[in-house]
């Protein structure tokens, strides 16, 4: 039995987001007469494993409301303070 170490590595979602991205194209290479396409399989299995790690980093980032929310500071669609328009 072969052994087979582990490691953990930190990437930010964006950076999973370019692997994704590079196994896409990857995997989109035609080559001819290389066992049927076979040398894709462990390409595609990363790819799926690390859209669903992504997916459940959004998943969290939701649930714990880590989103950053997108919020106008002042202006005349969101001003800071409200006054009475008639003075």
């Amino acid at each position: 039995m072969d052994k087979v170490g582990t490691v953990v590595i930190k990437y930010a979602e964006s950076e999973i987001q370019l692997l994704i991205n590079s196994l896409e194209m990857t995997i989109s290479t035609r080559v001819p007469c290389v066992d049927s396409g076979q040398w894709k399989n462990p390409y595609e299995k990363l790819q799926n494993d690390l859209k669903r790690i992504k997916q459940e980093l959004i998943d969290y980032k939701h649930e714990k409301n880590l989103e950053p929310e997108t919020k106008e500071s002042s202006g005349t669609n969101n001003p800071e303070e409200c006054y009475d328009c008639e003075d």
